[in-house]
Order: C-alpha cells, then structure tokens, then sequence
C-alpha cells in the first residue's frame, strides 16, 4: 500500500483506523459495531438534517427508535446492504439526490462500514454499552511476547505485542549521543552539554542512562520544559486579549507552576489547587495563585461591553478549560442545545457552569457612559524575600513613629515652642500686609478692603498677573497668600471662573527691588494633578489650584528668605493656564511672619489655637497638622518619612498575583438553563454537578473543591487517561489517542487501548506521581529505539502508530529558541520572574487601540527561555508563531506542526539567530582548539550533540573556504548560522 493511501484510510473514520489500530489489518476488519463505528458517521454527517421531532422526511438517524422507524421507507434489509435504502442514498443510486444532500459526501471507507454493519445483520443492541472512554478503565494483563529479552518495563509488552502481531520487529536501541540528546530534550527542553556528553559516553555502569534521566528529572530546567506545555492549556497570556489587548501581571501564576512541576507536586493536589486552591481551608499563598489557572480567561476592556456578558463569557471559557483540560471532552458543544455526538445535555453543560457562576468581582466605572467592568480580584504576591522585607520595614517604621510620640522627641518640642507663639500672638503670628498696592496686569480692579483683603472687580481677563506691594515693618521669612471666598464672587468661590476656582500658575517676590527664591511651599488643599512646586518655574499647566474646594478658605504658604524690617516686598501672582480662562483670584489677602515654621493652617484648626478650653484630643489635632505640614523639618519626623518610603517603594515593588474567589452563598450551587445559550434568555434553574453519563458521587458536589476532588476519582473514567495521553505525546510526537482534547465519540480511536488503560491505573496507583511516570517512558525500550526506518516501514506506518521505531519531530517554536541560545552560549537559566522582551521586528505591536510599545529587554533578559517571553494574545512573538505557536485565546492541548517557507526565512533571518550566530561563531574559536577542523567539530557538535561524520567535516571546511573573501568574524558567523539551521539542531530525533 502506498504512503498516500495509508494517509487516507488513517483519516478515514473510526472504523478503519479502529481496526488497524486494534492489531487487524483493513483487509480483514472484525465485526463492525454500530455504536463505535456507524453511529459516529451517523452524527457528524447526518445529524444536522436527521434529527429531532423536526427531523427532514421524518427520518431521526441519532436514535435508535427512529432507525428503526425509518423515513420515507425501512431503511435497511439485514444481510443485504445492496437492497438497503439506505446504502442506495448515501451511493446516490436510483436517480435521486445523494447524501448527506449538500455537503460532501461520505468517503468510501465510510461507505464501505455501514454496508458490512447491514452485512453483519445491522446489529443496534450495542449502543447500550457506552463509548470506550465513558468507561472506567480497567487494569489489563500484561501480554505475553515472543522476543522476552526486549522489554524493559510493562509499557514494551504492549508495544511489542502488537508489533508481533503485525508481523514486525522493534527498531535496536538508539546511540548513545541520540537517546542522551532526546532525552535531555524531551525533560529539561534543552539540549545536553560537552560535558554531559562525555561523562553520558564514558560511563560504563548499566545503570548510566537511569542516571542521566534521575538528573535531568531533579533539574529545574524540568519544570520549565513542562510548564510550557501547560502554558498552552491553561492559555497564559500576559495581556488581557480582545481589541486593546492590555498587558495584565499574570506571571506569578507562570512561576508558580515551573514550581510545583519541579516539587513533582501529585496531579491530584495539582489540580485541587488549580481549580479550588481558595476553598480550602487556611489556604497559601501558593495554592491561592495556583487558582490563577481559571483567571487566565480574556478580559474585554472596550467601552461599551456589556459587563454581565464579559462575565458569562469568561465563566463559560474556565467551563470549556476544565472539561478540555482534565477530561478531553466537548462539553461546551452543549452550551446550546444537547450535544449531536456524544451523551452531554444542555443541561449536563449548565450544572457544570454552576461550579463557575459563583464568582466573585467588583463593579467598577459608570454604566451611563459604557465604562461599566466586573473587576474579579488579585492579590499582592511577594517573594519570600521581598514579604521578610516588608515585615522588616513595617517594624522599623513603627519604631520611628514611636519616636516621635515620646514627650521629649524634637517635633513634639518643636509643636510646644509654635504653639505657645501662636496662643500668644493670637493668630499664630502672622501680620496682615500694610501699606499695600495692588495692580492687575489686563485690566481688572484690585480694592484694597478695611481688613486687609484685596477684591477683584470689573475686567475678567483670560489670563493676569497681578503685583501687590506691602512693607514688612516687622520682618520676615514666610508669605501667606489666602484665597478667601466671598457671596459676591461666582459660585461664591475665591476665583472669578464659572466654576469658582483658580490656578495659580507662578508666584514670584522681589525684596527692595532684588528678587528672591521661592521655597517650600506648602498649602491647605491642593486640586489633583497640581503641583506647588511648579509656582517657582511658572510651568502654565501647574501650580496651585483649589477644585472642588472652591468654597472654603484656603491658604498658600512660602518661604521668602530672611528679609528685614521694614524692607518693601512686591508679590507677583500670575494666572496664565492656556487651557482654563478666567481662572484668577477675586478675593485674597497677604501675611508675613518671621516665626520658622510657618504653615498654612485650615479654618477649623485655627479656631483652636486661641481656644483655652480645647480637649487633649483637639490638642492632638493641632499637632498632627504640624506634623503633616512642617514635621520634615525635624530629624525625628524625617526618619519617619524615609521608613514610610522605603516601606511603600518595597510594597509597590510587590507583584499581583490574579486569583479566583467564589461569593458567599447559602443553598446548593445554582445557575439558569441560557436558552439557545444567549446570556439574555434565563431558563430553568438547575443545581451544580457532573455531566450524568459519568459515575455519579455518593455526596452532591457542593463547590469547586468538591469537583475537583471527583475529577482524580478513580471512577471518573478520563482524569488519568487524558494526562498519561498527554504526557505519551510529549515523548513521542503523538498521543496514544491522536485527539488530545476529543476523547469522545468524534475522536480518534486509541492506538493501543490496553496501553492506555494500563498506564492510567498505574499513573493513579503510584499517586498520580508525574515524575514516576515520566521516568517510565523515558526508561521504556519503546522510546529508546532509534528512529531511523526503512522504506517499508514508511510505508507500512508512516505516522509511526506502532511505535515500531524511535519518535522523531521538529522541536516546538519555544524550545527552538532555547536550543539556539543555548549552543551559542548566550542562554540565561534564571527561573522565574516577570516575562520578558527580546528582540522582534519593528511595528508587531502597533495597535489602533493601545498606546502600549514593546521595549527590547537588555541584558541577560534578552537571552531567557522562550517561557518567559511576553504573550500578546493578539501580536505573539512573530518567531514561535512562524513555529506553530498560538494566540493563546483559548485552551489549545495540541499544536499542529507545519512545514513553511517562512519558517525558513525565520531562521535564516530573525535577530536572535543572526545573534547567536555570531555568538557561537566565538564560542567555536574558543573553546573548539586551534584549528578549523576541530573548531568545526566542536560547533557542529554544540548544536547537534553528536560529533559529526568525515564527509559532514568536509562539506563545513569547504564552506569555510568559500567564505575567505570576508572578513574572519563574518566568516565564522555564517558558519555558526548554517549550524543553527541544520535540521538536526531544530528537530528532536
């Protein structure tokens, strides 16, 4: 049979493909059963029309009554499929429309499985026995084997018993460079060292190669290689995706799984803490981000988004993440309408959402101008260093304002000393001006009032300054400017703006002619967004402004050096804001004082300086404004201050971590039926649980925590059997069940059924260890093969369903920048940490919606594994999308690889190829010795982890001649690019 059609019939439907795979050849198929191989055809090609109490020609092929009925006619004769109705329609014969009629129809292998089923009698007592999955895997028999010496472990008497079966041979064992290369690969994601090679080759103990799994298992680079995996499954993304697609701090929850895979923490808890870790009891700080894992869902920024929807929507995306993730099954095909292919009802799909509908969030924005979000929670996520950090901040702080409290303590005597100045002066010392003129710059009139105030009347420019003159007879070292409002003024405001308000943009002060510097300032309120410190430079757009507290007295307080009795101070207040007109001061009075410290001081407060029956607790009052005000000035408060900056710099420094939370809630779980699934249209209320086809638990399930615990059951009859699949098709290129994220009736049938059986109840008998069962791949015979096959093999299997030889594949798009990186020497093995941005083109991220810019990383940043890359959800990294990365949108279990020109031009062109290139270039003429041929060796050797070939020697020397018209680093550079772009650097053989 050629390549080609052995293609064909792998895709042609469960009935071949089940048949081969269960050890019989095409040619002579067991007995076909309805349930498996008829009723599946029947769903996908004709259910759409053939369904329901509207079925068309009153045909319902998806029951078996309605079979039976039959339509326009019976719709098979037992034992005679040529005289079948059925069989005439789906061929076309007899001058009438074929089906399924206008879509394509059924290919001929399909064809040929209903007709042996009418053959075989067209036996439909078999739907009563669920499909293959729907059942709770059951512990097989290890099969005998001819070739005893072969297997390694359990997992080899499958493999070869179907392999004998088939009338093959296993593949003989790998070399050694080959099996240390993909091992290594296979559990750390990067490829082995010099040294690793050499001590691998020179070690003669038998148990050498369990040795270097042992390692590579205990390495750290373990739990990065298989979080990225989980990285596509849990769709971990660093910004929020849809339109504007904002970056989101997530990354906590990216570390915390490198963690618990490299703690080898068991699937079973790894799981509870993902999906329920805040329902437990006292839960951590780990098991909390752990539950990061549903709060990877999209969040819809965009105005205008209903907020109840963006809810549902990110609800029923963590209902499609479970039943994807842990189970393999199409759950959310039910949100609707009960499932056309496998046993799931709406409803099944609603107790299930149940589980998510209890979230907890926070509104935020006005839903009037379609700002409205529900914010779900996060929380702050130290590092052991930075929380011990932060506990020693808090205490030094709280020892420092301790301080400050003791009677004796400087500010508290430096309070006493203005206190008494202030009771006995009456007005905390300040002197109103005298002798005073005022003018306004653009026409306005400034009166000067019998108590010293200065009202604005006639002209109201847009902008002004206005010059007032005084004496100081007593001296002084402070101004006070107050902005008094008054009935007459609009709003009844200090300003003359509609609003009431003014802005202070610049505040300039001459002494006897000679200008002066304007120092710290300070004031009784500030509008938001200003700052006093621009009255010095007259920054238009800064200075002191009073909305909303327009209507309350206000004071503005300066320091002006030491200036001497009787000294002349001109005052110039300037109103120039280019955006807000008219915002100048209508009533204001100037003061001076000599006393150090001057500070404003509101109403309320001055009220009680003069006041000799104030409270203890009014007294406080008085002395925290001091504090507040001028409490800089004292060492004591200083201290205070720099701990307080510190303690907030660390607490900023802090990241978030999302986490799910559930509201509280009494009663069972519940949630509507969404008619036609329209988040509008509530239905009938139904009560949280598991879909009704799996075994059902002895006490309702009341939470998350509880769904979580029935999901590692050990009735739950896909739990381990969707993991061991997994982690099967990390090691060899392909699942056991091709299908990683469909177990149902439209997935592929498994390969090796009693296989995977097998390896589910071993994964739950030894505690759902990963490690345990990664090691027993790993260490199998199986996977030790070499991949090197002939061309009857290809023929035979050319998807390698056997497993009649060693897997071999192209590296996935992270792990090819990882193995660059590390040949040339530039790798970064830090773990952890707040991802990063290496380089990319010019203008991925450029968006309509986002003012967000890509920022290269510099340093040992831009050499991180690939996990640690910032996901865009709608700009990925151009490099691994070229190698089949996703978006990240959604759960995505499996990536398809491809074989494009661009992926070609990526690595012949992208930076960080042309930079490692160079990289190893230098790498080769340092450590590969002193000649061109061992440099050569040396290089080759780096990127492919074998030494190469005489003729593989030749070709590189020669290539090497050709380049001497460049210069010698050039040379080498392209040396080290052709290198990196062997096939064998990128491909896991």
């Amino acid at each position: 049979m050629t390549a080609k059609r052995w293609l064909w019939v792998l895709a042609a439907g469960p009935m071949i493909v089940g048949a081969f795979q269960a050890g019989q050849t095409p040619n002579k198929p067991k007995k076909v059963d309805y349930a498996h191989n008829v009723a599946p055809i029947f769903r996908a090609h004709c259910a759409s029309c053939h369904s329901g109490k509207d079925a068309s020609g009153g045909l319902d092929l998806t029951t078996i009554a309605g079979i039976k009925k039959g339509g326009s006619g019976k719709l098979f004769v037992p034992g005679k499929p040529g005289q079948s109705l059925l069989v005439q329609r789906i061929k076309g014969l007899g001058g009438l429309p074929q089906m399924p009629m206008g879509f394509k129809p059924l290919d001929p292998h399909q064809i040929e499985a209903i007709e042996q089923w009418i053959a075989q009698g067209a036996d439909l007592n078999a739907e009563a026995k669920p499909h293959w999955s729907y059942q709770p895997p059951k512990r097989p028999s290890l099969p005998t084997v001819k070739q005893t010496s072969w297997p390694k472990n359990s997992i080899d008497r499958f493999v070869l018993s179907r392999l004998e079966k088939q009338g093959l041979k296993p593949s003989p064992e790998a070399d050694r460079e080959t099996l240390l290369r993909r091992v290594t690969l296979d559990l750390t994601g990067l490829p082995p060292s010099p040294a690793e090679i050499e001590a691998y080759l020179t070690d003669a103990s038998p148990r050498a190669y369990e040795r270097v799994v042992d390692r590579l298992l205990a390495s750290p680079q373990y739990g990065e290689r298989v979080t990225r995996i989980w990285l596509d499954l849990s769709r971990y993304a660093d910004t929020n995706g849809y339109e504007a697609d904002y970056l989101r701090t997530a990354w906590k929850y990216r570390d915390w799984l490198i963690d618990a895979f490299n703690r080898n923490l068991p699937y079973d808890i790894f799981i509870r803490d993902q999906m329920a870790g805040d329902l437990l009891p006292n839960p951590t700080l780990d098991q909390l981000i752990a539950t990061g894992f549903h709060r990877n869902s999209m969040f819809n920024s965009e105005g205008g988004v209903d907020p109840a929807e963006g809810l549902n929507v990110a609800i029923e995306d963590r209902v499609s993440t479970t039943a994807t993730v842990f189970m393999g099954i199409t759950l959310m095909c039910a949100k609707c309408h009960d499932h056309k292919y496998d046993p799931f009802t709406q409803k099944d799909y609603y107790r299930f959402v149940a589980f998510f509908a209890n979230t907890d969030y926070e509104s935020r924005g006005s839903a009037d101008v379609g700002q409205q979000k529900f914010y779900e929670p996060e929380i702050d996520a130290p590092s052991p260093d930075q929380a011990a950090k932060v506990k020693e901040l808090e205490s030094k702080l709280e020892a420092c304002r301790a301080a400050i409290n003791a009677p004796d303590a400087p500010v508290r005597k430096g309070f006493d000393a203005w206190l008494a100045t202030a009771e006995e002066s009456g007005n905390d010392g300040w002197s109103f001006a005298e002798d005073v003129k005022a003018v306004s710059a653009n026409g306005a009139t400034l009166s000067v009032q019998e108590d010293g105030t200065i009202l604005a009347t006639g002209e109201n420019p847009n902008t002004d300054t206005y010059t007032i003159e005084f004496v100081a007879r007593r001296g002084a070292s402070s101004l006070r400017l107050e902005s008094i409002p008054d009935p007459s003024l609009v709003n009844g405001g200090s300003g003359r703006s509609e609003s009431g308000n003014i802005i202070l943009t610049a505040l300039r002060v001459k002494v006897d002619g000679k200008a002066v510097e304007v120092t710290d300032p300070r004031a009784t309120f500030v509008q938001v967004g200003y700052d006093l410190a621009q009255l010095k430079t007259g920054n238009p757009n800064g200075g002191w402004a009073l909305y909303p507290e327009v209507k309350q007295r206000q004071e503005l307080v300066v320091g002006i050096g030491e200036v001497k009795p009787g000294a002349r101070i001109e005052v110039k207040l300037e109103f120039n804001s280019p955006t807000w007109a008219k915002h100048t001061l209508g009533k204001f009075r100037l003061s001076v004082t000599g006393r150090k410290p001057a500070m404003p001081i509101p109403g309320a407060l001055r009220a009680l300086i003069g006041n000799p029956n104030r409270t203890a607790a009014e007294r406080e009052q008085l002395f925290q404004h001091f504090l507040r005000q001028v409490g800089s000035l004292f060492p004591d408060v200083a201290a205070v201050k720099q701990a307080s900056d510190e303690l907030n710099a660390s607490r900023m420094a802090i990241p978030k971590a999302l986490i799910l939370r559930d509201r509280k809630t009494a009663g069972p779980l519940q949630t509507p039926v969404l008619l036609r699934g329209d988040f509008t249209q509530k239905g009938p209320m139904v009560t949280a649980g598991p879909p009704g086809i799996f075994p059902q638990p002895a006490e309702p399930i009341a939470n998350r925590l509880t769904l979580a615990e029935w999901l590692v059951s050990p009735k739950n009859p896909l739990t381990a059997r969707v993991q061991v699949n997994r982690m099967w098709e990390q090691f060899f290129g392909r699942g056991l069940v091709l299908t990683l994220d469909d177990f149902g009736t439209q997935g592929s049938p498994p390969s090796h059924p009693a296989l995977l059986d097998w390896l589910a109840t071993e994964f739950i008998a030894r505690k759902w260890d990963m490690k345990a069962m990664a090691k027993l791949i790993v260490m199998s015979a199986t996977y030790r093969q070499s991949s090197r096959t002939s061309a009857a093999l290809r023929e035979r299997d050319p998807e390698n369903i056997l497993l009649a030889r060693g897997p071999r594949f192209r590296l996935e798009a992270e792990a090819i920048r990882d193995v660059i990186l590390s040949a040339s020497g530039l790798l970064s093995k830090k773990i952890g940490g707040p991802s990063v941005y290496p380089s990319q083109p010019e203008g991925v991220w450029n968006s309509p919606f986002s003012g967000e810019r890509y920022m290269p990383s510099e340093g040992e940043n831009r050499y991180r594994r690939g996990i640690y890359t910032v996901w865009k959800r709608t700009a990925p990294y151009p490099a691994f999308v070229a190698f089949d990365a996703i978006s990240r949108e959604t759960c995505s279990p499996r990536r398809i690889r491809t074989n494009t020109p661009l992926q070609a031009l990526a690595m012949l062109n992208d930076a960080t190829v042309t930079e490692a290139g160079k990289a190893l270039a230098m790498r080769m003429q340092k450590e590969g010795g002193t000649t061109d041929r061992t440099r050569l060796i040396h290089g080759f050797r780096l990127c492919t982890g074998r030494t190469p070939k005489g003729a593989e020697v030749k070709r590189l020397l020669a290539l090497l001649s050709k380049l001497q018209d460049k210069a010698a680093s050039e040379a080498w550079t392209l040396i080290g690019v052709t290198l990196l772009n062997l096939d064998e650097t990128i491909t896991r053989s």
